[in-house]
C-alpha cells in the first residue's frame, strides 16, 4: 500500500506534468503576441506549484512587466532568466505570499525550481524561434528589417555570461560572513563589471580585508570553493573548462592609502571598481 508521503509526491509530479502539458499547448500556437503569451503563462503556472492558492507570478521581458493580481515580493521567492539568442531578455519570478511549511530552509520543493527552469527555457526557445521566423520572412521579402510586430534577430553577442557572473558575485557577497573573515568591503572589477565577460572569462573580485593569518587562509579557501563550483557550472553551461572561475585580488588599508596594486581602482573615474558590499 502506498503511504501518504509517496502519494503526495506523485500528486505533485502530476501537477508539474500537467503544467508542462498546458505550456506545450500554449506554445504550439505560432507567433503569439507577448502580451497574450505572458498573461496566459501567469495563469497556468501556479497550478504546478505545491501551494497554488498563494502562488503568484511575475514576468519581466525587455523592459515590460506582467504579473498576477496579488503579486508581491516576499521572503519566499524563486527566479529564472528568459534567455533569447544567448541574451538574458527577461525573468520569471515565482513567490509565495505566506509561510506554510519549510523544508531544508525553503518553502519550495527542489522539483519546483527545476519546473521553473524548464518553463523559462521553453519560453525563451519559443521566442527565439518566433524571431527567427520573422527574420526569414523579412529576408524573403527583400527587407533588411521587420516592422514593429516582427522583431528580427540582430544581436549576436551574448550577455548571459556577464549577467550570470554578476548574479553569482552578488550571491557570494550575501553568503559571506565578513566579520569571520575580517573583510571590510567587496568590489567587482574586470569584464563582468564592464558587461563584456564571455564564456571563458574570469570573475574578478577585489576584497578589502584586515584579516589575521588564519582568517586570510580561511577566506582564500572559502573563495576557492566557490571558484571551483562556479568553474564546473560554467563548464556545464558553455563547455569551457578552467581550474577556477574566480580571480581573487586582495587589498589592505595600506594599499588604499598608497593607491597601489588594484586599490587604485577604488573611486577611479575611468574603469573604477564597483562596490558590491
Amino acid at each position: 500500500m502506498i503511504n501518504n508521503i509517496v502519494l503526495q509526491r506523485l500528486k505533485e509530479r502530476e501537477k508539474e506534468l500537467n503544467t508542462l502539458y498546458n505550456l506545450e499547448e500554449l506554445l504550439s500556437v505560432d507567433d503569439l503576441e507577448n502580451d497574450r503569451l505572458f498573461r496566459e503563462l501567469i495563469t497556468l503556472m501556479p497550478h504546478g506549484w505545491q501551494y497554488s492558492t498563494i502562488c503568484e507570478i511575475k514576468v519581466t521581458f525587455e523592459g515590460k512587466e506582467w504579473h498576477s493580481e496579488d503579486f508581491r515580493e516576499t521572503d519566499w521567492i524563486q527566479k529564472a532568466d528568459i534567455v533569447v539568442d544567448n541574451n538574458v531578455s527577461g525573468e520569471i519570478t515565482v513567490t509565495y505570499l505566506q509561510l506554510i511549511r519549510e523544508f531544508n530552509g525553503s518553502q519550495f520543493l527542489p522539483e519546483e525550481q527545476k519546473l521553473l527552469n524548464t518553463i523559462s527555457d521553453r519560453v525563451g526557445n519559443y521566442l527565439f524561434q518566433q524571431r527567427l521566423r520573422n527574420s526569414f520572412k523579412a529576408l524573403g521579402a527583400g527587407n533588411g528589417s521587420a516592422n514593429s510586430n516582427e522583431e528580427v534577430l540582430s544581436q549576436t553577442d551574448s550577455d548571459q555570461h556577464w549577467k550570470w557572473r554578476l548574479k553569482m558575485a552578488e550571491h557570494i557577497c550575501r553568503k559571506m560572513d565578513m566579520t569571520k573573515f575580517g573583510v571590510k568591503a567587496i568590489y567587482l572589477i574586470g569584464s563582468t563589471k564592464n558587461a563584456t565577460a564571455g564564456p571563458a572569462s574570469d570573475l574578478d573580485l577585489m576584497i578589502h580585508h584586515q584579516s589575521g593569518i588564519h582568517q586570510l587562509e580561511n577566506l582564500k579557501s572559502w573563495i576557492e570553493g566557490w571558484s571551483l563550483c562556479l568553474a564546473e557550472e560554467n563548464f556545464q553551461r558553455t563547455g569551457y573548462q578552467s581550474e577556477g572561475l574566480i580571480d581573487l585580488h586582495l587589498i589592505t588599508d595600506s594599499d588604499i592609502e598608497a593607491r597601489t596594486s588594484f586599490a587604485v581602482m577604488i573611486g577611479s573615474v575611468t574603469d573604477g571598481a564597483r562596490l558590491l558590499r
